[in-house]
């Protein structure tokens, strides 16, 4: 998360990053280029820019503050931020894949960007230890008004790329539980075995077989907090055909196996079950 104040021709160039980000405008004008669109920009501008995606602002000299600066508010983070909200809340699993499935520059309505430059200016005065519940909160709000927000950049390449990875994760998020080879989701997307492997790696920074077993997992977890059914149970169910395996899985995600994440949630539930009768007898 940056503040940044500084003379126009001090911004960066044309250029593209592996991050997503958040850019808005606290004062400056000029012209934008967002992927294959230039336009105009102003004060209260935001938007919404997926990685890889080439941009750059070019500032107009003579609108500048009173010491000839411009500034903006600028939040960059990877895509593994967004797994790792996904891992702690299963639950919201479809809608931050929403976000993760946007592959044009987003720009949203007043009431949607004044809500987030307010959470940008909190953020700029906190300690990085801070920042995360505040992204948390406008992953959440970008996951709702996507689809009512305004394109203002395209870029042929990332498009492609994201409709293949969409239709991955649509696929895969459909089929999880049943055997899914890598053959299989090469031919659904019109691939070849190795071309799809390299594509996949390349586009997420993961194997098709590691992101599969992140979600079976999360899955799992999902399913083990309901309390409904066991660990060998919930194994079979998000699409594990081999309980060790399962185990070994869940716990290079997790950091322990199925069985101790599941004890740890009866207990958290023998905790609260405890306190409200506490509080109950208390009120008797």
């Amino acid at each position: 998360m940056e503040y940044k104040r500084v003379k126009p021709l001090e911004q960066l160039p044309l250029h593209r990053q592996d991050t997503w980000e958040l850019t808005y405008i606290i004062y400056g004008k000029g012209r934008r280029v967002m992927g294959d669109t230039e336009t105009d920009f102003a004060e209260g501008d935001l938007v919404f820019i997926p990685p890889h995606i080439p941009h750059c602002w070019k500032f107009d000299n003579d609108h500048v503050d009173s010491e000839g600066n411009i500034s903006h508010y600028t939040l960059t983070f990877k895509s593994e931020l967004i797994d790792r909200c996904v891992s702690a809340f299963p639950e919201l699993t479809e809608r931050l894949e929403t976000v993760k499935a946007v592959s044009s520059v987003l720009s949203f309505d007043e009431g949607t960007t004044s809500v987030i430059a307010d959470m940008l200016e909190k953020m700029s005065r906190e300690q990085s230890s801070e920042l995360i519940p505040y992204v948390f909160r406008m992953l959440l709000l970008i996951s709702k008004r996507e689809r009512t927000a305004k394109v203002v950049g395209r870029f042929a390449e990332t498009d492609r790329t994201s409709e293949r990875i969409s239709k991955v994760r649509e696929f895969t998020q459909s089929n999880y539980a049943r055997t899914i080879t890598i053959d299989m989701i090469a031919e659904h997307v019109g691939m070849n075995r190795s071309s799809f492997c390299t594509f996949f790696k390349k586009a997420t920074g993961q194997t098709y077989i590691t992101y599969l077993n992140k979600l079976r997992v999360d899955r799992a977890c999902y399913l083990l907090r309901q309390g409904n059914f066991n660990v060998t149970e919930v194994c079979y169910m998000v699409g594990f055909n081999d309980v060790p395996y399962f185990n070994r899985c869940f716990k290079n995600n997790r950091g322990m196996s199925p069985k101790e994440y599941a004890e740890g949630l009866v207990t958290q539930r023998q905790i609260i079950s405890d306190r409200q009768l506490m509080n109950e007898s208390r009120r008797k």
